[in-house]
């Protein structure tokens, strides 16, 4: 009767199988050592180092791939904010400039003319209620083309200064000009498509001539003439300049007041992107990191979304002011070449040159990019 083997004889079975073949083991590499021929590689080398075993056991596809670095934390912080101020808005405003710019070219100069005829009514009343020209000393005459001429040529200063502020060199150095361009390129790119040559000239002289007549003969004459009457009612003679030299001041003013509205952030944009600053320690350590980033990692993208705003709202205060004191200097200009000719033609040539590089430029960075 055979006895059955307990079960701890069955497990030390296979341990003892492993002891004798590991004594013959020793012997069987000495042997084949020994009658392997001189000069050949050994056969009998011990086994692989394990850095060789774990990259035959990696597969294939992690050994090709290399290590990917880091993005940058400021190109991902301009990214997101563009992200936030694209994000502004109800979308009725690119609805109506949308709507705008798919409009014939003819009805589009028919609303510029409307306007510029109300704008233009609104400058003749005043000036009829005040007891002035309308016209600022303009007519058909010889003296309005020589003045005319005398305003051509003082406009040189005037385009110069606004050629060189829309070239590469000046954006590259000032780069907060960048944002004042954006603002006109938006402002104008929705009436401007479609428009030819002579319609962009058509739409230039329904810009400038309006403006022009609201500035200087209208808010100007009526300011100088108010000051007129005030010295007169408190018995005060004033010199014959000093009306006119305040109100000019005053209008300059107003001007560089609008240009501030024109460029700067709306206050809905200035909150997303507070808010943003506000919580940007939260979000980067939250919702923008991933498996393979640290808490350090997220300070540092933190800390560049703060950095790249603030610089946003820096460079936007700058762009504001610097457009403000370029607006007020415009007007002044304009309303001393004014007061030295007595006619309007001649700033009136003088805006019209300066507005045409702007022009030429608005439309040239308005034109679709063709593919």
């Amino acid at each position: 009767m055979k006895v059955a083997a307990s079960p701890l004889a069955a497990t030390f079975r296979p341990a003892k199988l492993v002891a004798r073949r590991g004594r013959r083991v020793p012997r069987a590499i000495a042997v084949r050592a020994e009658q392997q021929p001189a000069g050949e590689p050994s056969t009998t080398a011990g086994p692989p180092p394990p850095a060789a075993v774990a990259a035959s056991v990696q597969p294939e596809g992690e050994q090709q791939q290399p290590r990917r670095p880091a993005p940058d934390p400021y190109q991902l912080a301009g990214q997101r904010l563009r992200n936030l101020l694209s994000g502004v808005g109800d979308g009725e405003e690119e609805m109506l400039n949308s709507m705008l710019e798919e409009q014939p070219a003819e009805q589009k100069l028919a609303l510029c003319l409307l306007a510029s005829g109300l704008v233009s009514g609104g400058a003749a009343l005043v000036c009829w209620l005040c007891g002035l020209d309308p016209l600022g000393g303009a007519s058909l005459s010889v003296a309005s083309l020589h003045a005319a001429a005398v305003g051509g040529a003082a406009s040189a200063p005037l385009v110069g200064a606004k050629a060189l502020l829309w070239s590469e060199t000046a954006r590259r150095e000032l780069p907060f000009l960048e944002d004042i361009h954006r603002a006109q390129v938006e402002a104008f790119k929705p009436v401007m498509a479609n428009l030819n040559t002579a319609q962009t000239a058509v739409l230039v002289a329904s810009e400038v001539v309006p403006g022009l007549l609201i500035l200087l003969p209208a808010a100007t004459g009526g300011i100088a003439k108010l000051l007129e009457m005030y010295g007169d009612l408190a018995g005060v003679t004033l010199p014959a300049f000093l009306p006119h030299v305040l109100a000019l001041m005053v209008v300059s003013s107003i001007a560089g007041v609008s240009k501030i509205a024109e460029t700067s952030v709306s206050l809905e944009e200035y909150e997303v992107v507070r808010d943003a600053v506000d919580n940007a320690d939260r979000y980067y350590r939250l919702m923008a990191m991933n498996r393979d980033t640290t808490p350090a990692d997220a300070e540092r993208a933190a800390q560049a979304f703060r950095a790249v705003a603030l610089t946003w709202m820096a460079r936007n205060q700058v762009a504001v002011r610097f457009a403000a004191a370029l607006g007020a200097v415009e007007v002044i200009y304009l309303g001393v070449l004014w007061q030295v000719t007595g006619d309007l033609s001649a700033p009136l040539v003088a805006a019209i040159c300066a507005a045409a590089v702007d022009f030429a430029h608005i439309r040239r960075l308005s034109a679709p990019v063709k593919s």
